[in-house]
């Protein structure tokens, strides 16, 4: 007959609780009952038992950032514990394991969301892919994302100039000014070595709105358009590159500002 207490036991809040002295006699006495007869659950309390790092050094600063309410959930499934020893601030090991236990869900969390749009641009580099991910990226920005003070020419020209040898492209404020816009900056987007250009500008309405360049094989291809988290996106491609504007202003703004760039631009 399978032990009804068997999975309970074998999870790490019950081990450490054992390892704590917070059990009541009759829960210790199966939990140790099980440590003899399960050999994983064994090395488990091995593994628990040597660990000696110093957690509260290393989780006390993102405290404040723990899932309180769903970890105190999770504890008050445990049996009463007996008297224990006088704790440091009212931290035991189990305490940080739970906080340890919230901080891993949400590592991976981000780790797979990072993970997907890494997955996404490497899909189609030159697709619709890295557009939809620039898009996800544009749509974070605000007018005070990109700054209000005055521009310098000299410093736009200076990383116009870093971003252009990067991607093998003469790049000048004039080549890629824009009519009623202004030019805030220009910077490269690493992603696994290969270099994405985001050029920068406030639109006459102060909206942020960029054009973003990557190097391209796929051959020429005319403009087009579409529409991403609520900005109208202009897309095309040269011999060598493959070009994207973005922003707020109408369709027929975008596609204007994209003409002269695309002449301006022409290699």
């Amino acid at each position: 007959m399978t032990d009804p207490n068997h999975n309970t036991m074998k999870n790490d809040e019950m081990l450490v609780a054992y390892l704590d002295g917070e059990l009541d006699p009759d829960t210790r006495r199966q939990v140790e009952g099980l440590i003899e007869s399960d050999e994983a659950v064994a090395d488990r309390l091995h593994f628990l038992a040597s660990s000696n790092l110093p957690f509260k050094n290393a989780f006390y600063p993102l405290l404040d950032k723990a899932p309180a309410e769903k970890l105190q959930s999770m504890l008050a499934g445990i049996s009463p514990p007996e008297p224990v020893r006088p704790q440091v601030n009212g931290w035991n090991r189990r305490s940080f394991l739970a906080a340890a236990i919230g901080f891993i869900a949400v590592g991976v969390a981000v780790d797979r969301t990072f993970l997907g749009l890494r997955s996404s641009l490497r899909g189609d580099q030159d697709g619709s892919d890295w557009r939809a991910v620039v898009a996800q990226y544009m749509s974070l920005y605000t007018r005070e994302t990109l700054g209000n003070g005055p521009v310098d020419v000299a410093v736009q020209s200076a990383q116009l100039r870093d971003v252009g040898s990067q991607l093998g492209l003469s790049l000048t404020p004039d080549r890629v000014q824009l009519p009623g816009a202004v030019l805030k900056r220009a910077q490269i987007l690493a992603y696994e070595g290969r270099a994405l250009a985001q050029i920068t500008y406030l639109d006459a309405a102060q909206a942020p709105m960029a054009l973003c360049i990557v190097q391209s094989s796929k051959g020429p291809r005319a403009a087009d358009t579409e529409r991403r988290h609520g900005m109208n996106v202009v897309y095309w491609s040269s011999d060598t590159h493959a070009f994207m504007l973005i922003g707020h202003e109408s369709p027929d703004a975008i596609k204007t500002m994209s003409d002269r760039l695309h002449q301006s631009l022409a290699v």
